[in-house]
């Protein structure tokens, strides 16, 4: 570690303790020796952040681009933690256009229409910022985990109306994705705002991780269930099977990520392979079915190579 790099604390009148800021970092933030910061203290560590006006305000032109486009950059924005997306054109932009980005209101929670005219519509996002993120991403983690387990029921006793019943949970849950993925990037970026921490970076990426392996899950349980719901033939008893070792198999690697339970790493690797092994004997019609079931195996693998990762402390 580079001298320049320590700082010797001082005690002062009162029984305070102070130490120095470098000059450099001072004058490279606009600093003074009347500015306000941020003192945040977590994992025993105190990080100095300057006060800082957020650039969280983006603005999308049709001109430019299309309505798909516009919808996928509002999407990207809001996961982000764009607080204002505003949508403008030159024109008077048709009423079946807009209907379309009002309907991205249904998918990210939290999103409403601020402002419009003729020929713009402004989107704000309102956030709650006191809430515990790995609460409630364990909540959303035991709501998927319904889901898997009610997808076993479907395979065992194919139902349409179930199957079509575990497609919208799926996008109802979706929609939960979306909003944890926007509460990691604020807490990544603005954590000064939030009274809730997360140890250090390492771990909130691999909390960012995790999710995204939980949100590929949902969209393997959703085309599974699109599958379930025009079977026409009985589940074979091999991928009833693997259903019910998919729950296992989950549960085990909620175990790991969240609680570093690391000898559940063992079972959970000689399950996949069992599904690996089952599914590429499969042939004809089932073996769609049992290629989306491997994948969400997959994912439950991913999940817990999550937990390992974060069970590693320097």
């Amino acid at each position: 570690m580079s001298e320049m790099n320590k700082r010797k604390i001082q005690k002062i009148k009162g029984g305070s303790y102070i130490i120095t800021l470098p000059p450099d970092w001072v004058r490279r933030n606009g600093l003074d020796a009347k500015s306000e910061v941020f003192v945040i203290e977590k994992n025993g560590e105190l990080l100095i952040k300057p006060q800082r006006a957020y650039d969280d305000k983006k603005r999308i032109d049709l001109k430019e681009i299309d309505i798909d486009t516009a919808k996928y950059l509002i999407s990207v924005y809001y996961m982000q933690g764009v607080s204002e997306i505003e949508v403008n054109s030159d024109s008077v932009i048709p009423p079946e256009v807009k209907n379309d980005l009002r309907g991205l209101q249904l998918t990210l929670p939290g999103l409403q229409v601020e402002d419009e005219s003729f020929n713009y519509i402004r989107f704000s996002v309102n956030d709650d910022l006191s809430s515990n993120v790995v609460e409630e991403m364990k909540s959303f983690s035991q709501k998927l985990l319904v889901l898997l387990e009610d997808l076993g029921k479907v395979i065992r006793n194919p139902n349409r109306d179930m199957a079509i019943d575990i497609k919208s949970r799926a996008e109802d849950l979706n929609r939960i994705y979306n909003s944890l993925i926007r509460k990691i990037a604020l807490l990544s970026q603005k954590e000064e705002q939030f009274n809730f921490r997360i140890e250090s970076v390492r771990d909130l990426i691999l909390y960012a991780i995790a999710m995204r392996d939980m949100g590929r899950m949902i969209s393997h349980i959703r085309t599974a269930s699109t599958i379930l719901s025009s079977y026409s033939l009985q589940v074979p008893e091999v991928l009833q099977s693997i259903s019910s070792e998919l729950v296992t198999m989950f549960k085990e690697a909620l175990e790991v990520f969240f609680s570093q339970r690391l000898e559940y790493i063992k079972d959970i690797r000689i399950r996949m392979k069992n599904i690996n092994r089952v599914v590429d004997s499969l042939s004809g019609v089932h073996m769609e079915l049992g290629k989306e079931l491997a994948r969400i195996g997959s994912y439950c693998i991913a999940l817990m190579d999550d937990g390992v990762h974060m069970s590693v402390k320097l």
